[in-house]
């Protein structure tokens, strides 16, 4: 049986990896050359493993180390998260669920999420349910840890079991970006439209009412941040049918900056229903669901043989985390009933 890790020899190589030399990882973790040696000598002996190769220029991971650094980051993120989850429910007998959201769907969803959950009444776990006289402040709840990033950032996320649930957009129907390792539930959809400045004139639309794409030909396109925005591969899609590839000139995913922009007269966008301008200014010509639209999806980890791999003994603290969880999926189902 291996000799148990010190999770300081893991500190350690990471701040090198990051750091690019002991030195550095030294002053960034205010310790001393000699203790970051120290601990990282200890970790090649446990691992049996040479992790970093050192130069005149710096140090840096083989590629075994390489290994153990990508490792490091997870176990330690688990590390931090056990620290602020047991914080938590020390503090306020709350039950952290880690939530991501793209932000445009977070601003509009997460506030009214948080409302939500705070109506709800406090809940026992199955241990203190089975004692014969709890105490109440032994009631617990959910709690939401929030993260704002790209879609593709949240997915990989969600992967790693950093995040438990996370609230992304698609236009594909079929969901085909969907790793078979998550689970998406539809929420509701949104209306797309194209929104130009006044100063472009009308644009006309053909049987289906879809607006002509190619008399935008010459005009700046506003595109999202994230370089796998599903809005995005939809304008693309569509204008590369009408004959030209956009011209983008300006990324952001403020859709209230982008507004500003289109009055202008510096930019196009498509843009969801719920963040569609009340500008008079801005031409708004809706574009029909059944051509495009936003999906709005509530994505989580499939549920694995693995979860039950303890042969059925219970576990209080996976209990209360996935009823924490069931707690908060139901609440999303709520607030965003109003949308559908």
């Amino acid at each position: 049986m291996m000799e148990p890790l010190d999770t300081r020899g893991l500190i350690a190589l990471r701040a090198i990896a990051e750091s690019g030399s002991v030195a550095a990882a030294a002053t960034g973790l205010e310790w001393s050359q000699p203790t970051v040696n120290h601990h990282l000598r200890n970790l090649e002996r446990v691992l049996g493993s040479t992790l970093l190769e050192r130069s005149p220029r710096g140090s840096h991971p083989t590629v075994v180390g390489d290994l153990v650094v990508s490792r490091a980051i997870e176990i330690l993120g688990l590390c931090d998260r056990l620290g602020a989850e047991v914080a938590l429910w020390r503090e306020a007998q709350a039950v952290p669920v880690k939530i991501g959201a793209v932000p445009t769907v977070g601003a509009r969803v997460i506030p009214k999420l948080h409302n939500q959950l705070q109506k709800r009444p406090r809940w026992r776990t199955y241990d203190e349910m089975a004692a014969p006289n709890p105490a109440p402040a032994e009631m617990t709840t959910a709690a939401l840890d929030v993260t704002m990033d790209e879609h593709a950032k949240l997915v990989a996320r969600l992967e790693a079991g950093d995040l438990d649930l996370a609230l992304l957009v698609s236009t594909d129907i079929d969901k085909s970006w969907i790793p078979a390792t998550l689970t998406a539930k539809h929420l509701y959809s949104e209306r797309l439209s194209l929104c130009v400045p006044r100063s472009v004139g009308p644009i006309a639309l053909d049987e289906h009412g879809m607006p002509d794409l190619a008399a935008l030909v010459s005009q700046t396109w506003a595109f999202s941040i994230d370089p796998g925005d599903a809005i995005d591969e939809v304008v693309r899609s569509f204008c590369v049918a009408a004959g030209f590839e956009p011209r983008v000139g300006m990324r952001m995913d403020d859709y209230a900056a982008i507004i500003r922009m289109i009055a202008a007269g510096l930019a196009v966008a498509v843009i969801p229903d719920s963040s569609v301008p009340e500008d008079p200014t801005v031409e708004i010509i809706p574009m029909p669901m059944d051509a495009c639209r936003r999906d709005v999806l509530l994505v989580s980890r499939s549920q694995t043989a693995a979860s039950s791999a303890k042969g059925g003994r219970h576990d209080p603290i996976v209990a209360a985390h996935n009823a924490a969880i069931a707690e908060v999926v139901a609440d999303v189902g709520i607030v965003t009933a109003q949308w559908r």
